[in-house]
Parts: structure tokens; sequence; C-alpha cells
């Protein structure tokens, strides 16, 4: 189904400020794979990679708070990669790259299956203090991000294969591939869209966006309706972000190819910005520690703005609830929660994908009996700080016999290979099935 020759995801275009990224498939170890990065900056005095080309763990080494730090030349099957802890003693991360002094820099690594994001940093000591607005964080130029507006993402990502040879192990599963490209006829399109959102002050005065994925035969199929899926980012993102940083349009394409869902339209809004009651977020610049807008806040504002702009515009989305869904990862989990709680009626499934969740209210669960007949999917990784907080959701529902389906993610952190995991398995076992769920849904 996957093509597993030599990926070049783009070249050198010319003598000025350029870049590219190749895996490469080797047939040998550690992983199958290698990744060649190159990045040309004749006035540049160091390069780092930062963004999220991490080092590895195993699960005999991490905890909650704990992990270990394998450079991915000494990858073993069964590494993972988390996005927490502080590298151990003289363990060079970001990752340096090397030059011949002709301006051109260069770094090569093994990397297994997965979603890897990536910019460069420029004549930077300390990784912290180089962002956009200091200009040493430098975006792919070659391999620009999925986004909106400038400044809306600050990374770059790419796909790496699953080789069975040299990743395989009999304890974890991280084949990655259904976030690889599907074949052609199954591709949908993804784009940016700006609706009116009267007090939105991005991506201009009374105007705010969503991201949109269309499946391949939306709009060829005279008067068929489409399921909606929105499918919300998390704290310190956007709308771009599952396309961006988690292949979303890939993963939809194969849970479509592989049968496992009809063709669905995605809508993933950005909940930052939707009015002036707080700082303005713009990812590529210092306001990323703007605070959080509630869940309450941007459930009310997409029930007034976004929810009635989709129904009026998208014209081959189906309009019941049977056929909606609401999903997030992180705050957009506990967003998902506040829909499920507090706009029951119109959606019939929820994923809540490492949810962000208080300790639920047993009395507020219990006055809503529509809650026991909806379609739930509960998932978080196994090394995830919402761990505790998902365990107590799970047990307040199944306390109250409302059903609902769940995924430990084996090597998961915070992260996005446990969002990717989620949004797959969402899809596989949870989304448009039949419910209440049972203990022979998703069999």
């Amino acid at each position: 189904m996957f093509c597993h020759q030599l990926i070049s995801l783009l070249a050198l275009c010319s003598l000025r400020a350029s870049a590219s990224v190749t895996v490469r498939k080797t047939s040998k170890g550690p992983t199958g794979y290698e990744v060649d990065f190159k990045y040309t900056n004749k006035t540049a005095s160091r390069v780092l990679i930062g963004g999220g080309l991490e080092a590895f763990t195993d699960q005999f080494h991490t905890t909650l708070e704990t992990r270990a730090w394998y450079d991915p030349h000494d990858y073993h099957p069964g590494d993972f990669y988390v996005s927490y802890g502080e590298p151990e003693n003289g363990y060079m991360w970001p990752y340096e790259m090397t030059t011949e002094g002709d301006g051109l820099w260069t770094y090569t690594t093994p990397l297994p299956s997965g979603i890897y994001s990536y910019a460069y940093l420029v004549n930077c000591d300390f990784a912290p203090n180089c962002s956009i607005d200091t200009g040493q964080l430098v975006i792919d130029p070659d391999l620009p991000p999925f986004q909106n507006v400038k400044g809306d993402q600050v990374a770059s990502s790419f796909q790496v294969p699953f080789d069975e040879r040299f990743q395989g192990t009999n304890d974890i599963n991280a084949d990655f591939d259904y976030a690889l490209p599907a074949p052609t006829k199954y591709r949908g399109t993804i784009k940016s869209v700006n609706y009116t959102s009267p007090g939105s002050i991005h991506p201009a005065p009374n105007v705010h966006d969503f991201s949109l994925y269309l499946p391949a035969e939306y709009g060829k199929v005279q008067g068929k309706k489409y399921p909606l899926l929105y499918l919300s980012h998390g704290a310190y993102g956007n709308g771009n972000d599952w396309e961006n940083l988690g292949r979303m349009s890939s993963i939809m394409d194969n849970l479509i190819a592989g049968g496992h869902i009809e063709p669905t339209v995605v809508v993933m809004p950005s909940f930052y910005n939707l009015d002036d009651s707080l700082p303005r977020f713009i990812m590529g610049n210092k306001s990323n520690n703007a605070p959080l807008p509630t869940s309450e806040h941007i459930r009310e504002n997409y029930q007034k703005y976004l929810f009635p702009w989709v129904e009026q515009n998208l014209e081959n989305v189906c309009g019941d609830p049977s056929c909606r869904a609401f999903a997030g990862l992180s705050w957009g989990g506990r967003l998902t929660y506040e829909m499920y709680v507090n706009a029951t009626d119109y959606f019939d499934y929820y994923g809540m994908f490492s949810p962000a969740t208080d300790p639920p209210d047993n009395a507020t669960l219990a006055a809503n009996p529509a809650l026991a007949n909806k379609g739930v999917f509960i998932a978080y990784g196994l090394y995830d700080f919402v761990f505790e907080s998902g365990k107590e959701l799970q047990a307040a529902l199944s306390g109250l016999n409302i059903t609902f389906l769940s995924r430990i993610s084996p090597f998961g952190g915070h992260y996005w290979n446990t969002w990717q995991d989620e949004l797959w398995w969402f899809g596989v076992k949870a989304l448009w099935k039949p419910f209440p769920y049972t203990a022979q849904t998703g069999r």
C-alpha cells in the first residue's frame, strides 16, 4: 500500500538560503531509514535542528517524570520518543549541524517510523531564547509548514516509514505508516478557510479561521451528504496543527481507503483569538504564553458563529447529530468533554485524546441521561501527564454505567505520536460505529 522507496521532500534550489530534507531507505540498521538535512546559510556561524527531533527512550527506563536519552544512532526496536525531561549530562541536544565552511550545513540521522517536526536554530547558544522574534528560529524555506498566515506555525514536518526488519518488536507496535500518503484515488484535499466571526482578532477583525479536510470523492457524488468531524488542537496551538504536525489528511485518507470509516469532512478550528477578552496569541512570536480560553467560552463562541457558518456554507455536509462528531487533543480533549456535557444534542460521537480535564462532577453527569446514548472514545498515553485525569474521567463514566471505548498508547507521552495513534484508533474502532458501545464493538 505504501511506497517505501526514496522519499525526496524537496531539493536545494538556489545559492541563497535553501534547504532539503530527504528520507532514504537504507535497508540496514538501526532503523532501515536515514534522514538527510541540508541547509544553506552563508552567514551562519552555528546551526542547530530544533523542534520535534527528539532523543529516544524505552519502556524500561520511562515514567511520568523520568526518561532515558538515547541518540537516534543508538536506536533499538521498541524505542520511542517523548517530549519531556532534561538532557542527561553531556548529551548534546538540540542536534548540531556541521559545515565544511562553504555555507552548506548538514546532518544525517537514522529515524524510525513516525512524524517529526523541525526548524533551524541559527547562531543560537540556548534554544529556549531563540525564536522567530529574535530572528534565530528559521522555518525551512523550501518546505514551509501548512498554515493560514505566516507565523501560525513554527516548524515543518516529515513522516518516516516503518521497516519491520529493523523496527519490529513483540513489545510495542510503533508502525505509523497509516500517516503516509494513501493511494492517489483516496487522497483528499486540505485547505485553510476564513469565516465570519464577530469579535475575532485573528487573522483579521471579525474574521476567524479553520482548516478543512475534504475526502477525495467530496462533491463528485450528486446529492450525497458527508458526515462531519470537528477536530480540535490543544494549548498553544491552532487549527493548522493537525495537518502540519499530525498529518491528519493522510490518516483520514487511509481510514477511508481501508474501509474503516465512510468518507468524512473534517473541520479543525482555532480556539485562540476568538475575541479580545484575552491577549492575542500568535504561535510564531512571544505571545505563546497567552492564557488559555476556558472550554465554556470556546463552546459558546463555536455554537454562536462556527457551527452555523459550517451548516450554511458546506452544502454537502450532513446536518444530523448522528453524523456529527467532536474530538480533540489535550485542551481540545477538555473542550470535547465540554461539548459532550453541554452540547450533548448536537453531536453523537466524541473523541477525547489526552483530555486535560478536571475531576468530573458526577451530579452533572447523572443529571443528563442522554450522555449514556453517545459514542465516546477516551485515549491517552501510558506516559502522558494527563494519565490520572483520563483514569478519573473513565471511572466517573463507568460509575454511571456509561459505556465507552478506550485506548492507552503504549509508547505515548503528551505528543504527536500519541495523538496520531489516537486519531487512527478512534477511526478504526469508534467513529460512526453503532452505539452504545459493547464488548463486541470494534472486534
